[in-house]
């Protein structure tokens, strides 16, 4: 099918032009405030984009996005949460040419539940479904999970592996176009083919050098790279993408992710030419910072430093509150996580605004941040009641993509 041209709808919104009508005490905004929705200065951003090679998302992209697609960008893009890339561009092309693509994403399954921090590439990636109208294949990662842990018991991660996946799915992915699968369990044929072929070709010094793996790690380890590379090449997928195998590998692959996991990507980069298969593109999310500071990033393993989409509303008030006390001065954490995951561009300004001109007292804004996420978790946890074992089944079951 040929990609929609034309603008969206009159939707899509330039961040520049919402911030030039936004007033405060009404009188439009200072230049010095026009760049408050964007992703503050981040030394981190600057230096991946620098060691790494990406692109930055810039607005020259984002208007080709919206042109071609006739959506409006997510708020993601919009506000450089998204904020980097890798031959995106490529990916445009084809899709501009109604050439297929496909997107590839995965979960190493750790907890019971996901938390917020990891909504962020999932919910970015049902929306680039939908827009895009590509195929996705999601990867649960359980055989590394195991592997990073010697003292997990292998029938935690399994158990892990129903619950993750049930989280994942509340995301609204299309069936029709989606599979998922564990990797102990589908590992095996054309996709063990090709974890051996990319194998072959990288070496125990380069992922070293790429993850800061030591000589302590176990051998398995250092295998996942490989695995988790083939999940990039769309000949691992011959009857599930595209029923033509020969075509399989003129197919590529688009990777939503945070940047923190570039690492176990960059041979698949380096190879992936060597053995006939295209090199992934990709686009790179911020972490959410933890409740206990922007400094952190949310972790499973510390409960009170996430929020989890399965809490209640009063646990999550009560760790917001614990985390914005009355009498903090620094809100930067708060309006942070707004930045998340409130979606109106206006009313984001506005708090902003209004916080850095002191008209907003700390209680409100935490009372603000209060009522957003306890939205997005009840969201979230309603989707999650329509995920039945039946629908589990029907998105892990191997069969060709509509």
């Amino acid at each position: 099918m040929a990609a929609p041209r034309g603008t969206p709808n009159g939707a899509y919104v330039r961040l520049v032009d919402v911030l030039s009508t936004t007033k405060l005490n009404g009188a439009p905004l200072q230049k010095a405030d026009r760049a408050i929705l964007n992703a503050p200065t981040n030394a981190k951003h600057d230096e991946f984009i620098a060691t790494s090679h990406a692109e930055k998302v810039d607005q020259k992209l984002l208007d080709r996005f919206a042109q071609l697609t006739g959506r409006k960008p997510h708020r993601y893009l919009r506000r450089g949460i998204v904020f980097a890339h890798r031959d995106l561009h490529l990916i445009l092309d084809r899709y501009e040419s109604g050439l297929p693509i496909y997107l590839f994403t995965g979960r190493g399954p750790s907890s019971d539940s996901l938390h917020l921090g990891h909504s962020i590439p999932f919910e970015f990636t049902q929306w680039l479904q939908e827009t895009l109208g590509a195929k996705l294949i999601l990867m649960l990662t359980d055989d590394m999970k195991i592997l990073h842990d010697k003292d997990l018991p292998i029938q935690d991660v399994r158990k892990y592996d129903i619950a993750n996946a049930t989280d994942i799915l509340a995301f609204g992915f299309d069936l029709s176009k989606t599979f998922m699968f564990s990797n102990m369990d589908y590992i095996g044929g054309a996709f063990y083919q090709n974890i051996i072929s990319i194998a072959r070709h990288i070496t125990v010094s380069s992922i070293k050098e790429a993850l800061g793996f030591t000589d302590d790690h176990n051998v398995g380890m250092f295998y996942c790279c490989s695995t988790q590379s083939a999940g990039c090449f769309a000949s691992s997928f011959p009857g599930i993408l595209v029923a033509d195998k020969a075509s399989l590998r003129s197919i590529p692959c688009l990777i939503p992710c945070s940047y923190d996991i570039d690492g176990y990507f960059a041979e698949v980069r380096k190879h992936a030419g060597k053995i006939g298969e295209l090199a992934p593109s990709f686009l790179y999310s911020s972490l959410l910072p933890s409740l206990q500071g922007d400094d952190q990033k949310m972790s499973a393993s510390v409960k009170t430093s996430a929020i989890y989409l399965t809490d209640e509303d009063d646990v999550v008030r009560e760790k917001i509150l614990a985390a914005f006390p009355i009498g903090q001065k620094s809100m930067d954490v708060a309006l942070e996580w707004l930045r998340f995951f409130l979606e109106d561009d206006e009313e984001l300004a506005t708090i902003q605004t209004k916080h850095r001109a002191h008209q907003l007292l700390s209680i409100e804004l935490r009372e603000i941040l209060t009522d957003v996420i306890i939205k997005t978790v009840k969201k979230f946890k309603t989707n999650r009641q329509g995920i039945s074992n039946d629908v589990l089944k029907a998105f892990m079951t191997p069969r060709l993509l509509e």
